[in-house]
């Protein structure tokens, strides 16, 4: 007797539109400033004092006198220890958060980029970071307006759900 075989089937496309708005908080916003010069290498030297710390980065950032950038809460502590006695300024706000509006194929479709943005500029909140992937766009803010983004982006219909 052979055994019976199943078939399961597998979605290829998502649907178009918004399809996920997720909400993850745990970050610090990082400032290191007045960096001396050069400006360049002494910009290597503060991101491979964070390679070396084992340190994810989101949303680096390029500022005129140096970096800003976020981490996972968690590593808070060990870049203070790290950067305590380095001869710069660093800053460290933590209580950030960041909301991953996710929609397939997003740069292909005209306009929706542009309308979820408006629904965050519209919530009243303040976004301290944005960047954008093929299939998401990502919004850094304090928790607060994170909350208020991410209620206001679900509110409105963006052609999926």
């Amino acid at each position: 007797m052979e055994p019976s075989v199943q078939i399961h089937e597998t979605a290829f496309e998502k649907r178009r539109g918004v399809n996920e708005v997720v909400l993850q908080s745990g970050f610090a916003q990082v400032h290191i400033s007045r960096l001396p010069s050069p400006l360049q290498e002494n910009r290597l030297v503060a991101l491979r004092q964070l390679k070396e710390e084992g340190v994810g980065l989101f949303f680096l950032k390029l500022t005129p006198s140096g970096l800003s950038f976020l981490v996972k809460e968690e590593n808070v502590p060990r870049l203070d220890e790290r950067f305590k006695n380095i001869d710069f300024n660093y800053s460290l706000h933590i209580g950030k958060s960041v909301v991953f509006v996710k929609a397939a194929n997003m740069r292909d479709e005209e306009g929706l980029l542009a309308s979820i943005l408006s629904e965050a500029i519209a919530s009243g909140a303040r976004i301290e970071h944005l960047g954008d992937m093929h299939d998401a766009v990502c919004i850094a803010a304090i928790h607060d307006d994170a909350v208020k983004i991410a209620e206001a982006i679900r509110a409105k219909e963006f052609g999926a759900t």
